[in-house]
């Protein structure tokens, strides 16, 4: 059950991010063309994978160190929680801007999205 909801949720609040009304404020704003033109410059690519990748580990090792002392306050499970939040934040915002949206709109000049 743990597994299912730890990569259902991720997965779930950026699909749902990501298609709904996030979209339509992007594309009236002109904001998507900036983040389109972004994932095409590739300019943030490197640092968010790198505080991606530092978050997952300070993550993992916190986590570890729980596990080793064989007791979780309350104060542990915040920060576990805040550390996969960011992670999984980070790793999904690169994800929609370098990925998903120059692969849904190859050649996005501005403008609306649909006829």
């Amino acid at each position: 059950m743990k597994k299912f909801i730890g990569s259902a949720v991720p997965f779930l609040l950026f699909h749902l991010v990501c298609c709904g009304a996030l979209i339509i404020f992007l594309a009236t704003s002109g904001y998507l063309l900036l983040i389109r033109q972004e994932g095409d410059k590739k300019t943030y690519l490197i640092p968010l994978l790198i505080l991606g990748a530092l978050s997952f580990l300070v993550y993992n090792r916190y986590g570890k160190h729980c596990a080793q002392k064989e007791c979780k306050t309350a104060g542990d499970w915040v920060i576990l929680i805040f550390f996969y939040l960011t992670f999984s934040f980070i790793f999904g915002l690169a994800f929609m801007i370098y990925v998903f949206i120059p692969w849904w709109i190859p050649g996005y000049k501005g403008g609306l999205l649909l006829p």
